[in-house]
């Protein structure tokens, strides 16, 4: 008899059974807050074209859409990109300042260098490791020559399986540090309460 294949992070099944499951620990049902501090802040970023890889429920989309940004969020996930759509429709931003691709953000390639932002947000500790640096490659492709990567990472302790899966600082710097210039790092002293000493920011600019 054939077996059925169990799909791993990587299909966009697996992610869509998720959201339709209700299971999605890891959306915070707000923007982030270490990301409304930053840009609250004198390093605060001017208005630009972000791409938020792996938009979810669109939170972050919102919030910069808001702020005036030109705003697309990209998720493979049918319902993460109905989520979205409500929220970006309901605010009259979706069209104007807010767009949305639902795609395999591995798959952007007729997007390089289209973008002077690339925001990071629980994408990064969803992605096997195996497909690390390909992400990295698709961050760096993506921006303008210069433009900029901004990163709130989650930061696992050591652990078996995912998502999501471990990763320490020491590994931010070995992978981006080839691509990019570490502008901004710092932890947070915001972060939800499950998260305290487990999120880490950084700006970078693509070298």
């Amino acid at each position: 008899m054939e077996q059925t294949r169990q799909h791993t992070v990587e299909d966009r099944e697996f992610w869509e059974n998720l959201y339709q499951t209700k299971r999605t620990a890891w959306d915070l049902g707000q923007v982030a807050p270490p990301l409304k501090t930053l840009m609250n802040s004198p390093y605060a970023m001017p208005k630009g074209r972000m791409a938020v890889l792996g938009c979810g429920n669109g939170h972050e989309c919102l919030f910069f859409a808001e702020r005036g940004f030109e705003v697309t969020g990209v998720d493979f996930a049918p319902s993460a990109i109905r989520s979205t759509m409500d929220k970006l429709s309901k605010s009259g931003l979706l069209g104007k300042s807010a767009y949305l691709l639902e795609r395999d953000f591995f798959k952007m390639h007729d997007y390089d260098g289209y973008y002077d932002y690339v925001l990071e947000h629980c994408s990064f500790c969803a992605i096997d490791p195996s497909l690390r640096r390909t992400y990295a490659w698709t961050v760096r492709d993506l921006l303008k020559p210069q433009g900029k990567f901004i990163s709130l990472w989650w930061l696992i302790p050591d652990k078996q399986g995912g998502p999501p899966f471990a990763a320490h600082k020491t590994d931010l710097f070995d992978l981006f540090g080839e691509f990019f210039n570490i502008e901004i790092a710092y932890e947070p002293k915001d972060s939800v309460k499950d998260r305290k000493g487990h999120e880490f920011i950084t700006v970078m600019s693509r070298k």
